[in-house]
């Protein structure tokens, strides 16, 4: 979810790669690509001015790495590199995975200060009070307080079993109010709706398995509300 959502920004915009990273923490595998060819996993840093005194700066991977010591190591370049460009924010985009589909996904927060906590919830995001963010979608905005960057992990409601572009256009659509610019989320309304009918389908599905069960086997079974 949160990778859809960097590379329609990294699309959208126009970014121009700045950065590339690799790691030995990254999973032992080559990406096949649609002309056959592979490419080994590897990070990248996209930037570009997007409007009058604001610029974005995109990473984005085709994995996080295996390992705490890979995430910690990662993270820390990249946050290094992003604060001598100049970067003041760091917004990371994550999964709200409930179990359950949602036709309108609810957008979660947590981040480094009292004043963006504010900023969050004026802009409909729904600040977390509890639990955790793991990988590094939470180590990007810890690591980047510690280097006095404010910073924000934003994560879209979604099942969790498809890749859910509703949740990845929920979250951008409140980035886009957050920091006051423009984002086109029209391609991925149109792969929201994809999603949509998938998500019927597997619905239909999972119903018509659990009428076609034996009804000794469904008194037998606890019923699960998720």
């Amino acid at each position: 979810m949160g990778k859809l959502a960097a590379d329609h920004l990294v699309t959208s915009f126009k970014l121009k790669k700045v950065a590339e990273y690799g790691s030995a923490a990254f999973p032992p595998q080559a990406s096949v690509k649609e002309d056959g060819t592979v490419d080994a996993p590897r990070g990248e840093l996209y930037f570009a001015p997007v409007k009058r005194g604001k610029s974005l700066m995109v990473f984005t991977a085709d994995a996080q790495p295996t390992t705490s010591e890979g995430e910690y190591e990662l993270s820390d370049r990249i946050v290094k590199f992003a604060k001598k460009c100049g970067v003041k924010k760091i917004y990371t985009l994550a999964a709200y995975i409930t179990g359950s589909f949602s036709q309108s996904p609810k957008v979660y927060g947590a981040c480094t200060s009292r004043e963006m906590a504010d900023d969050l919830s004026a802009n409909g995001v729904t600040l977390m009070k509890d639990g955790g963010i793991s990988g590094m979608n939470g180590l990007l905005i810890g690591m980047g307080a510690l280097r006095g960057l404010q910073g924000a992990c934003l994560l879209g409601e979604t099942s969790g079993y498809v890749v859910d572009a509703s949740a990845s256009k929920a979250v951008l659509e409140l980035l886009s109010k957050i920091l006051d610019i423009p984002v086109d989320t029209s391609r991925l309304k149109e792969r929201a709706d994809e999603t949509q009918k998938l998500i019927s389908q597997l619905q239909a599905m999972a119903e018509q398995s659990r009428e076609a069960a034996p009804q000794s086997s469904r008194e037998q079974r606890p019923g699960y509300i998720g």
